[in-house]
């Protein structure tokens, strides 16, 4: 459920910071730049407290991906050598 925003924050932007804030939300399918910058903000507070470990979640995640992937990378890369032996 949507909250009743209440408070407005302004912030100026060089052209050039529009045009990536721009690409940005259409990257990550944020309705709005307003949406965007708020989640933005908010990851930062969390962080802040020392609450928000959603980086260091997904760096772990991303690791422990990584090296499934080398793991599968290795064993198929055993296995066309056996296969190209046998030819």
């Amino acid at each position: 459920m949507f909250s009743k925003k209440t408070r407005i924050v302004s912030v100026r932007l060089s052209d050039e910071e529009f045009v990536r804030l721009k690409q940005a939300c259409e990257l990550h399918g944020a309705r709005s730049l307003s949406d965007l910058a708020r989640e933005a903000m908010q990851r930062l507070v969390e962080s802040a407290d020392g609450n928000g470990s959603h980086v260091e979640g997904r760096l772990r995640q991303f690791d422990e991906r990584l090296s499934q992937l080398q793991d599968e990378v290795g064993r198929l890369s055993g296995r066309v050598e056996e296969l190209s032996c046998k030819v």
